[in-house]
């Protein structure tokens, strides 16, 4: 029941992670232009104040104190 259905070779994980890291490559390079498409579209300061507020909410979600 709790068994994996299959063992997986060391060749295969080895080709699956290769993947996985050539797809987050791609996907950090389309960030990385379009944010960069998005800046030249709008402008650096409402851009810079968006950056800014995305990270506060951020630093919000992720300081919350564990009690």
């Amino acid at each position: 029941m709790g068994l994996p259905e299959r063992i997986y070779t060391k060749d295969e994980l080895e080709v699956a992670r290769t993947k996985g890291q050539v797809i987050g490559w791609i996907q950090g390079v389309a960030v990385v232009v379009l944010g960069g498409m998005v800046l030249k579209l709008v402008g650096w300061i409402p851009a810079l104040a968006a950056v800014g507020l995305v990270g506060f909410i951020a630093y919000k979600l992720f300081s919350r104190r564990k009690d």
